[in-house]
């Protein structure tokens, strides 16, 4: 799988279940109340 970040874009190429997988991983390290969307924003605000 492969992930780009810039200012204000990422893109993940890979599977569905790779990319599930990712997220799922931030979630976890992040807390269960968060948001996908929150993930995201803080990602690409980095």
């Amino acid at each position: 799988m492969k992930s780009y970040f810039s200012v204000n874009r990422m893109c993940f190429q890979g599977k569905a279940w790779q990319i599930r997988i990712l997220l799922s991983q931030w979630k976890k390290e992040a807390g269960a109340s968060t948001t996908v969307a929150d993930l995201l924003h803080r990602c690409v605000c980095r």
